[in-house]
């Protein structure tokens, strides 16, 4: 097949088709491989950023490679003034499953925790914390944006790094599903993402009516600040109510944890089941 000079190939190798998304890091596009004719992603940013995250992501998947919920990347590199990398094409995300599928059913949502618990302690055992749960981060069959993921421990020492004594004045994630340490400013640990994994189950069960669901606020800092309030001072049960005890153990389990705790994952799989 012959291609014209208006095609942009990346890499040598892959064709781009469409753009498919874009956020504040960039744009995503969907290729194709022109010598196997298999469709991938790309995503790019321009090597102008003051705060370029592509490269990090690259070495996230290099180090996750062959995990489960881990998409391979295929290639990273420079092209026509952006930084590229090229991974697995990827399906719907949880919340393209929750605008679909409003009441959906518990056994879907186990499995799904079960699975996101496994990627999580793969991602926690190879030394990174993910730091932004939420559903539009997690694509079928994998998960998808690292951006934000770093490093709980030092990859070559091996040795945690250590909790911040100054409260982060900068909160790092979504709010909506943050922990209550995050929320008050402490560094972010395995505990953190276990516990935002609870709240994105809960949101899922709840149809995506969280307790905190549609609060708003003049500034970020205090939709922050409002949300870390309810989850304070809300009672696990009343926010739990009607659901199986699991995920409120699930959510207290994860709360009574300290800061370089490892979480015990396979305790948290059997409070879901």
């Amino acid at each position: 097949m012959e291609y014209s000079s208006k095609d942009v190939i990346v890499g040598d190798q892959w064709l781009v088709l469409s753009k498919i998304g874009e956020g504040s890091f960039g744009e995503v596009f969907k290729a194709k491989d022109i010598d196997l004719n298999r469709f991938y992603a790309i995503k790019r940013e321009s090597l102008e950023l003051e705060y370029p995250q592509l490269h990090h992501e690259s070495v996230m998947y290099d180090v996750l490679a062959g995990g489960p919920c881990i998409p391979k990347c295929h290639w990273y590199g420079q092209h026509d003034g952006f930084d590229c990398i090229v991974i697995d094409l990827l399906g719907s995300s949880l919340k393209d499953l929750q605008a679909t599928v409003r009441d959906i059913p518990l056994d879907i949502v186990i499995d799904l925790g079960c699975q996101l618990i496994s990627c999580l302690e793969h991602m926690h055992d190879r030394g990174i914390v993910y730091r932004d749960i939420k559903p539009e981060n997690f694509l079928f069959p994998a998960s998808f944006d690292f951006g934000l993921a770093t490093w709980w421990r030092n990859p070559k020492t091996k040795k945690p790094y250590p909790e911040c004594k100054k409260p982060i004045k900068f909160k790092t994630g979504t709010a909506r599903y943050a922990s209550l340490n995050v929320h008050r400013g402490r560094t972010h640990s395995r505990r953190d993402d276990m516990e935002s994994l609870g709240y994105l189950l809960l949101d899922l069960l709840l149809a995506g009516e969280l307790p905190w669901s549609g609060v708003t606020a003049r500034s970020s800092k205090a939709g922050w600040d409002r949300l870390k309030e309810i989850k304070e001072e809300m009672l696990l049960e009343d926010m739990c109510l009607g659901l199986p005890h699991g995920i409120m153990d699930f959510i207290d389990y994860t709360r009574r944890l300290r800061f370089n705790d490892r979480p015990d994952y396979d305790h948290l799989r059997r409070l879901l089941r």
